[in-house]
């Protein structure tokens, strides 16, 4: 009687395990350069930033996992990267592959991905400055001005992702060629990269106790940081999603080429 022999899995959800293994590796590495200094000091956002941006577009929602993989690669090359361990594996590395699945896939998960927006633009609005507020010694941020430039963070991405615009045409657009390709896939990549700067921004604030003051200074900073990386990322994407869409590979489901 001949017994059955199992077969590891070498796939996940379309994408092949050593795809993962060498993209989290890249990320890895990746971390090693420095984009933008923290504001503030204590340590820098990476590029690794860019390329977990860039991996649901390529390996569609497998890319999340591929840039948790790199996250802990970049955790113990680059701790300067890192500096909160496990946390920034998260924030840093897998949030931006979350937000970009969102949003790329806006037709499928626009149920998710408006309250996400919702709720991440409240939580900057209110948190740490208004709860726990002076209570817990946060000193409150200049105002109006606060409100404004929060606002730059959310406001308009929400609106896109909520309009007929996001959910039916962007997600449409970035799977073209041409032009219409990179408008879907800039303005893709600009609303995730905004709207998750401010989870990656608030547990900052609130660990190491940031003034109301230094807290505006850090969203005017990086207020036209994350649109020019936007751009950065564009530009190296596509010619990668066009030499894979001409290469004969089996599609990933939910990728772009």
């Amino acid at each position: 009687m001949s017994e059955e022999v199992k077969v590891a899995p070498t796939r996940v959800y379309g994408v092949a395990i050593a795809w993962i293994a060498i993209y989290g590796a890249l990320i890895g590495v990746t971390s090693l350069v420095p984009l933008f200094p923290y504001v503030g000091g204590g340590g820098y956002l990476p590029l690794a930033v860019a390329f977990a941006a860039m991996a649901p577009l390529i390996m569609g929602p497998t890319g999340i996992l591929a840039a948790f993989v790199g996250g802990l690669i970049g955790m113990f090359v680059s701790p300067a990267a890192y500096p909160l361990g496990l946390l920034d594996v998260i924030l840093t590395a897998t949030l931006p592959a979350v937000f970009v699945t969102l949003t790329i896939n806006n037709d499928k998960y626009w149920f998710l991905t408006i309250p996400v927006f919702i709720a991440m633009g409240l939580w900057l609005l209110v948190f740490p400055y208004y709860w726990p507020g002076e209570a817990a010694g946060f000193s409150s941020p200049p105002q109006p001005y606060f409100t404004a430039i929060a606002a730059w963070y959310w406001v308009p991405w929400l609106i896109i992702m909520g309009s007929p615009f996001g959910i039916k045409l962007l997600p449409k657009w970035a799977r073209k060629t041409g032009k219409k390709q990179y408008v879907g896939v800039f303005l893709t990549l600009l609303s995730s990269m905004m709207v998750w700067a401010i989870p990656w921004f608030l547990p900052y604030w609130y660990l190491f106790s940031y003034p109301g003051t230094l807290a505006a200074a850090v969203l005017t900073a990086y207020s036209w940081w994350f649109p020019a990386l936007s751009v950065i990322i564009t530009i190296i994407t596509i010619p990668i999603i066009e030499g894979l869409r001409r290469s004969g590979l089996p599609r990933i489901p939910l990728a772009i080429w």
